[in-house]
């Protein structure tokens, strides 16, 4: 990983923790004083409001075990980030991988400084009857960088598909017979 690489990553992860834990604080404040409001503020009527809420469980609220065992898991998940996104040669991973290290690691300080996550984010579409989970920007920034991943593996595979059958045509063209386990 080049020097620029690394940066990207480190970059984008700092500020991605930076503003999940920003945004949360921010929260915390306005919520945790005499006074405060109970209810949710609306940010776009009833579709997108902040409304606190803790989360002591694990992804979506799902609770798989003690509390070590939730963080020995985020532990392990930030793990397998660095080392993916340090060994990453594309500085567009890099930069997804960034974006996810930051969302695990904001979430892993709220869990040792709170015991809890802070979630906030309350997404509702009243007229489908459809209301997502409450979430931070540290979900987001999780869920953002694999999507980012996802299209990078797919775009990718579609190419290397796509060169695998030209070079099949040719051969094919030229007489040649490729033996091929696919």
């Amino acid at each position: 990983m080049t020097a620029a690489l690394r940066r990207s990553f480190v970059w984008t992860s700092i500020l991605a923790l930076f503003f999940d834990q920003l945004t949360k604080t921010i929260v915390y404040g306005i919520f945790n004083k005499p006074g405060a409001p109970t209810i949710s503020i609306r940010l776009l009527g009833d579709i997108l409001k902040i409304s606190y809420t803790t989360n002591p469980y694990g992804v979506f609220g799902i609770s798989f075990g003690t509390v070590w065992l939730h963080l020995i898991l985020q532990l392990i998940g930030i793990i397998i980030v660095l080392v993916l996104g340090f060994k990453t040669s594309r500085s567009y991973l890099g930069c997804a991988y960034g974006i996810i290290l930051g969302g695990a690691l904001g979430n892993l300080i709220d869990r040792l400084r709170l015991g809890y996550v802070i979630d906030f984010i309350d997404f509702e579409i009243p007229a489908l009857h459809f209301r997502w989970f409450t979430f931070n920007p540290a979900d987001a920034f999780i869920v953002i960088g694999l999507i980012l991943i996802l299209i990078y593996e797919f775009i990718t595979g579609v190419k290397q598909k796509s060169r695998k059958e030209r070079k099949n045509e040719d051969a094919c063209l030229s007489g040649q017979q490729l033996h091929n386990p696919d």
